[in-house]
């Protein structure tokens, strides 16, 4: 906090604002976060310094110490954050919607996640691979929850015949694995493809297939499938 408090007068304007999303306070955290997503997913949780993330944000970094009391305090809302957001692409399903369309829906909107928010995912990414340290507890316990609840709907599905018999887990990870790449591995992508414009000729020119693809495979059938198949 000595470098919040040397900054002068203006450290004042976040206290005066910090409880209002929409003000200067709420501006300045979503500052602070998209900086810190770009520093942390290029750097690593160990490489990454607080002075880096406040000159990403133009911003003293007291400022970022005041709204984020430590770089781990930082990092762990950053990643929650991503995580909810992917897991609100989903939305409520219930046993009574079309699993197809419920299905393309969230393959879709998880696409277009990795299409706009990269630097999100290969962050997540990189705390999974290193054993999730900062955010293996929300995992265990409220991710977990989240699919054993999506995956009774799952279950449902299957009972009646709308969807294949695979462990709901695994369809998730299959959906999770399949969408993520593109933003995880976009140089390996581009590498082999060979494309100019990755966000056109991948995201545009992909979408429809992948999606495609992740529906037989998770052998999802209503009259939509049906007309597809005498198109």
């Amino acid at each position: 906090m000595e470098a919040f408090q040397s900054t002068g007068s203006s450290t004042r304007e976040p206290r005066e604002s910090a409880e209002h999303p929409g003000g200067v306070g709420g501006r300045q955290r979503e500052r602070i976060i998209r900086a810190a997503t770009l520093v942390f997913s290029r750097k690593g949780y160990d490489g990454a310094r607080v002075e880096e993330i406040a000159r990403k944000a133009d911003l003293p970094k007291g400022n970022v110490l005041y709204y984020f009391k430590t770089k781990k305090d930082l990092y762990r809302i950053v990643i929650e954050q991503v995580l909810t957001l992917w897991l609100d692409a989903l939305g409520d399903i219930a046993v009574d919607d079309s699993p197809e369309e419920a299905i393309r829906q969230y393959v879709n909107r998880k696409l277009a996640l990795s299409r706009h928010y990269p630097e999100a995912s290969r962050l997540f990414a990189m705390e999974v691979i290193s054993g999730a340290p900062v955010i293996g507890a929300h995992l265990r316990n409220q991710l977990r929850v989240w699919v054993e609840e999506k995956g009774r709907v799952f279950r449902r599905w299957q009972d009646q015949g709308q969807m294949a018999r695979i462990d709901p887990a695994h369809a998730f990870f299959m959906i999770w694995a399949v969408t993520q790449t593109y933003a995880d591995f976009e140089a390996q992508i581009q590498a082999v493809t060979g494309v100019q414009d990755y966000d056109t000729e991948i995201y545009e020119g992909a979408t429809s297939e992948v999606v495609d693809a992740l529906v037989r495979g998770l052998g999802l059938t209503n009259e939509m499938s049906e007309r597809r198949a005498q198109a």
